[in-house]
C-alpha cells in the first residue's frame, strides 16, 4: 500500500482526467491509505497476540490477497476512468463489481474470526483484550454496513427492467443537490453519504489499537475495562446514530439539532474516559513496608 500510495501520487498532477469531478487516481489513493493503515495495525495485532495461533498464517495471507484484489481492480478501472464500484454498464464493469464484493465479503469473515480469536485468548491482559475487541467488533461493524450502498435504488432496477444498465447501488441516500463534497474525501455536506460511517467504522479500530498498545505496559484493573468499555459502547452508538442519519438521507456534517447534540455529548464523554484512563494510568504509588 505504501508503494502504491507513491506511484500513484505522482499521476495526479501528470493526468488530468476526472471522474465525477474528482482526479481518477483520488479513489486509489484513498483506498491504499485506508487499506494501509488498516493492514499497518493488524499485522502489529496478529504478531503480538496471535503469533502461536494455528490459523495466523491462513488468516493473513487471506486478508491479503482479498485487500490484493479490491485495490488491483479499482486502480485497474481508474487506470480506464471508469467507475469500480456500482458500476454494471458492461458485462466486464459487472463482474468487476461482483469480484469485489465477493473478495470484501470473505476479508469481512476473517476479520471477525481474528477478532473472535483475540476475544478467546486468555493470556491476553484484561484491558487489552477489551480494547482489541472492541476496535476489530467496530471495524466489522463500519465495513458490513457498506453493503447498504451495494442495494439497487428503486429507480435503478426500474431502468434495469427496461434493458438499461449503468449503475446499481450508491453511496448517496437521499434526493437534491449533494453540494460541494469534502476536499479529498468528497462525501456530501448535505445529503446521506454512506461513506462516512463506513469510514468512522473501519478507523475507529486504530484508535483502540494504539490504546491497546498503550496499556499493555500498564497495570490492569477494573476502572481500566470500565474505561475501555464505555468508550466501546459510545463509539458503536455513535457509529450506529451516523447510519441511521445518512439513510434518513441527511449528512452527518449538516447540523441537526438531534444528531449533533448526541454525536457532541458522546464525544464528550469518551474523552473524559479517555483522559481518566491516562491520568489513572500514570499513578504511581509508592509502597512501603514497614
Amino acid at each position: 500500500m505504501a508503494v502504491l500510495t507513491v506511484a500513484i501520487l505522482p499521476l495526479l498532477f501528470l493526468d488530468t482526467r476526472t471522474l465525477l469531478g474528482a482526479n481518477v487516481w483520488i479513489k486509489p489513493l484513498k483506498f491504499s491509505l485506508s487499506l494501509g493503515l488498516y493492514s499497518m495495525t493488524t499485522v502489529w495485532v496478529m504478531v503480538k497476540f496471535l503469533k502461536d495461533w494455528k490459523f495466523n498464517r491462513r488468516i493473513q495471507i487471506a486478508l491479503t490477497i482479498t485487500a490484493l484484489i479490491e485495490i488491483v481492480l479499482i486502480t485497474f478501472q481508474a487506470s480506464r476512468a471508469e467507475l469500480s464500484h456500482f458500476n454494471v454498464t458492461n458485462i466486464w464493469n459487472q463482474i468487476v463489481y461482483s469480484v469485489m464484493g465477493t473478495s470484501i465479503s470473505i476479508f469481512w469473515a476473517f476479520h471477525l474470526w481474528m477478532g473472535y480469536s483475540i476475544f478467546r485468548k486468555e493470556s491476553i491482559t484484561k484491558s487489552v483484550k477489551e480494547s482489541l475487541v472492541w476496535g476489530m467488533f467496530i471495524a466489522g461493524f463500519g465495513m458490513i454496513i457498506g453493503f447498504f450502498m451495494t442495494t439497487p435504488r428503486p429507480d435503478q432496477l426500474e431502468a434495469m427492467k427496461q434493458g438499461i444498465f449503468a449503475t446499481s447501488g450508491s453511496h448517496q441516500f437521499g434526493s437534491g443537490d449533494p453540494g460541494e463534497g469534502i476536499l479529498f474525501f468528497g462525501w456530501s455536506t448535505k445529503l446521506g453519504d454512506m461513506r462516512v460511517p463506513h469510514f468512522f467504522g473501519m478507523h475507529v479500530m486504530q484508535l483502540f489499537v494504539f490504546l491497546a498498545a498503550y496499556l499493555i505496559n500498564k497495570k490492569d484493573s477494573i476502572l481500566n475495562q470500565t474505561m475501555v468499555r464505555i468508550m466501546g459502547v459510545l463509539f458503536l452508538t455513535i457509529n450506529i446514530f451516523m447510519v441511521i442519519q445518512t439513510l434518513n438521507g441527511e449528512s452527518i456534517f449538516h447540523f441537526n439539532a438531534f444528531y449533533s447534540s448526541v454525536y457532541g455529548i458522546f464525544f464528550l464523554l469518551i474523552a473524559v474516559c479517555f483522559c481518566k484512563l491516562i491520568l489513572k494510568s500514570n499513578v504511581i504509588r509508592n509502597e512501603v513496608t514497614v
